[in-house]
């Protein structure tokens, strides 16, 4: 089965996207040279939409402002893994690279919040997230506290995690006991796998696949999209609508590439990276359920816990806001809820 997603897919996906960038006139200024290229490395292959959220913008910048981009695209884990390329975005090295929110715990928690279990409950929460003041604030607090860094627009990474293992069906926490799970190094993920009464280990994403296989963990906490596209149906069996973390991906730029940018060309290139942000997001949630399909097409036994069941989810994850979001904003919370009602 050809999993690449078709540019002509993203395009017709794109045209029902709820918000379409307007491009003023002034930018399409032709006599603008950015030379330098941009090396992006992402930790998505080539057709998934938090690729193509990066890939698509030197097509808009060509389409919109007839201005040119020359963006280099390097595949997943072909320059050091998770870690690794974060860090050399900061140091310039790479230009571009995205991750999940939860890996930037360790330079800053501005965007703890997010990842807080059960605070994002469904798409729609969290695209008004993404337009909303909270998250330009946070931004603006993250790049005070990660000067080396630029925040781009973000996009989902998938819609919600699912739970997955070798073993056995999960149906409440009590089934967890004695499972190992592959973590980042977040206190957020790995507190909500002990609530869950699984045993959190971190693993880079690129290695889960082989520790998985020996016996290091047992399964993950991950979006249906990535389990398929990565071939883990070939090492799972199992996996639980838990719709804890809406997974969110997080894109950043080197300060100073972006600072080396003419003010023009910044400008064409963030409402370009805005619209393929957009038309990554409205792709992403569209292929939620359709890779959910596939995954049972191909043998894996997805879980839907009950009203019961799944209150014993909940309760484990959100009993953990008191002691996870002890140094969080009261503010930011009271905010994040308001986008819920």
């Amino acid at each position: 089965m050809n999993t690449k997603i078709k540019r002509r897919d993203l395009l017709k996906t794109s045209a029902a996207a709820a918000a379409v960038v307007s491009f003023p006139s002034v930018l399409r200024a032709q006599d603008v040279v950015f030379k330098k290229p941009i090396v992006a490395a992402l930790n998505a292959p080539d057709g998934n939409p938090t690729n193509l959220s990066v890939a698509r913008i030197p097509e808009i910048m060509k389409e919109k402002f007839k201005l040119d981009l020359n963006l280099q695209i390097f595949p997943p884990n072909s320059l050091g893994n998770d870690i690794n390329v974060l860090e050399s975005v900061q140091n310039g090295f790479v230009d571009i690279s995205s991750n999940a929110t939860a890996q930037f715990a360790s330079f800053n928690d501005s965007f703890s919040f997010a990842d807080l279990p059960y605070a994002i409950p469904d798409w729609d929460t969290g695209l008004k997230l993404f337009k909303s003041d909270l998250w330009k604030e946070q931004t603006a607090k993250f790049e005070a506290a990660v000067p080396s860094l630029k925040v781009l627009p973000p996009v989902g990474a998938g819609g919600f995690r699912m739970l997955w293992n070798n073993d056995r069906v999960l149906k409440t926490p009590d089934d967890v006991e004695g499972l190992k799970f592959r973590s980042t190094r977040s206190p957020i993920g790995q507190a909500l796998f002990k609530a869950w009464n699984g045993n959190p280990t971190p693993v880079p994403f690129f290695e889960t696949q082989e520790a998985i296989k020996n016996g290091v963990v047992d399964g993950f906490h991950v979006q249906p999209i990535w389990t398929y596209v990565f071939k883990f149906q070939e090492v799972l069996k199992h996996a639980t609508k838990v719709d804890a973390v809406f997974a969110i991906q997080f894109q950043v730029m080197n300060a100073n590439t972006w600072k080396a940018m003419p003010k023009e060309f910044q400008d064409a290139f963030w409402a370009s990276a805005e619209q393929a942000a957009d038309e990554a997001n409205a792709l992403d949630r569209k292929l939620e359920a359709d890779f959910t399909q596939k995954l049972i097409e191909a043998g894996m036994e997805i879980y839907t816990p009950n009203a019961d069941e799944k209150a014993k989810w909940q309760a484990a994850g959100e009993g953990l806001w008191d002691e996870l979001g002890a140094n969080i904003d009261k503010s930011v919370i009271d905010k994040l809820l308001a986008l819920r009602s």
